[in-house]
């Protein structure tokens, strides 16, 4: 097993294991379970991890002035990492914004950033508010759909599973190539921006051209996603043009 991975038969969440160990993990550090019994996703949603779904959740130690943009860039990583492991997909992978990974028409995997401190705070969306200034840990929880059974799955939700697709990866190739691509995307960031990776982000855009809701918390804006501004916020053409910092995608079609 390499230094950089922490493996645990079972815990309630590895972003909260990792959260509550940050300040001691290496940058690049890795905490994977079997068996994650109360996985929490964004905006307090259940994350549900059977069987055959890889849980995983990174530390990066890095002076990241944006933790919304590697939240972005966290998507990308995972279609970089899958697609290095199963090169017989059918179609490239694409990102629901913020950074949701779908594959044929359903959800493949999920990012859940979150700030290590006194604490925790979750980070989703593109734009640095206030709060968004240098903090000593990022911890980046991935869900990956990658054998699991599918009446384990929510049936309310639109599910992808990579093994339907392709010969199901080793999940130690997977987490290689997740950390891999996280370290890049951590030391890009901090040197560039989102600069580097925005184009890119922008090909996969699942939502582009689309009809779609979005929840802001206070309010729901619905009308048509016209790509990202160079700042990764979600541009929304309605009564007027609307750059989204941070929200839930509830509908597209």
């Amino acid at each position: 097993m390499p230094s950089w991975l922490i493996e645990l038969p079972t815990c309630p969440s590895t972003n909260s294991w990792a959260l509550e160990h940050a300040e001691a993990l290496a940058h690049g550090a890795c905490v994977v379970t079997a068996r994650q019994t109360a996985g929490r996703g964004r905006d307090g949603k259940i994350w549900v991890s059977p069987p055959g779904v890889v849980t995983a959740s990174f530390v990066l130690h890095a002076a990241l002035d944006d933790g919304p943009q590697l939240a972005l860039a966290a998507g990308l990583a995972i279609c970089h990492a899958v697609e290095d492991a199963c090169p017989g997909l059918p179609e490239p992978l694409a990102i629901k914004w913020p950074n949701d990974v779908w594959l044929a028409g359903g959800k493949l995997a999920g990012v859940l950033c979150e700030r290590a401190g006194p604490s925790s705070t979750q980070i989703g969306g593109a734009w640095p508010g206030p709060a968004a200034a240098t903090w000593p840990a990022l911890v980046v929880g991935i869900g990956l759909n990658v054998d699991p059974q599918r009446q384990e799955l929510p049936s309310d939700r639109r599910c992808a599973i990579l093994a339907e697709h392709v010969p199901a990866p080793s999940t130690m190739a997977l987490l290689a190539g997740l950390r891999r691509y996280l370290l890049e995307a951590a030391a890009l960031i901090a040197d560039r921006g989102l600069e580097p990776v925005l184009g890119e982000l922008r090909r996969r855009d699942l939502l582009r051209g689309r009809m779609v809701e979005i929840d802001l918390g206070d309010r729901l804006v619905t009308g048509r996603a016209a790509g990202l501004d160079d700042h990764g916020r979600l541009l929304i053409d309605g009564a007027e043009r609307l750059a989204i910092t941070s929200g839930t995608v509830v509908q597209f079609g």
